[in-house]
C-alpha cells in the first residue's frame, strides 16, 4: 500500500514538472495571428492541403509554422514545398522564401499521424497589418515564376 502511494506521488511530481517546463517554453511563442497582428492566407494544391498554420516571434526572427496533409489515398509519398510571401500592410513584398522539399506521407486511416510539419525561420519582425501568404505546390520553379 505504501509503495502505491509513493509511486503515485512520484508520477504526479513528474507530470507536474513536465507541465511547468512545457508551458514555460510555449509561453514564449505568442501566435501573431491570434493576437490580430498579422493575417494568413493559404493556397492548397490539388494533392496537398494546409491543415493549420502559426506565425510567431522568436527573438529577433519570426517563425512560420504549418502542417500539411495529402488529400488522396495513394501509396507513395508526395514531394512538395511551400512558398511563403510576406506582404507589408501597404501590399509591398517584404520577404519571399521557399521551404526545402517536404515529403508528405500517404494517408492511412487508423494508423497514426498522417500529416507532415514544416517550419521556416525568417529574419526581422512583422509589422501590424502584415499578411503571410502560403502556397503549396509540387511544380519546379524556373527564372520566370
Amino acid at each position: 500500500m505504501m509503495k502505491k502511494k509513493v509511486l503515485s506521488l512520484v508520477i504526479a511530481m513528474v507530470f507536474g514538472i513536465l507541465t511547468i517546463v512545457t508551458s514555460g517554453c510555449a509561453a514564449n511563442r505568442i501566435d501573431l495571428v491570434d493576437k490580430g497582428i498579422v493575417s494568413v492566407e493559404t493556397a492548397p494544391s490539388k494533392k496537398v492541403k494546409i491543415l493549420w498554420t502559426r506565425v510567431y516571434q522568436d527573438g529577433e526572427d519570426f517563425v512560420v509554422y504549418g502542417v500539411l496533409q495529402r488529400r488522396s489515398h495513394t501509396s507513395y509519398p508526395i514531394r512538395t514545398h511551400v512558398d511563403v510571401t510576406i506582404l507589408a500592410g501597404d501590399g509591398t513584398i517584404r520577404h519571399e522564401a521557399r521551404t526545402p522539399d517536404i515529403y508528405v506521407s500517404r494517408r492511412r486511416p487508423g494508423k497514426g499521424i498522417n500529416w507532415t510539419r514544416f517550419r521556416m525561420r525568417l529574419p526581422g519582425t512583422l509589422a501590424e497589418g502584415s499578411r503571410v501568404n502560403m502556397a503549396v505546390h509540387s511544380a519546379l520553379h524556373n527564372a520566370k515564376t
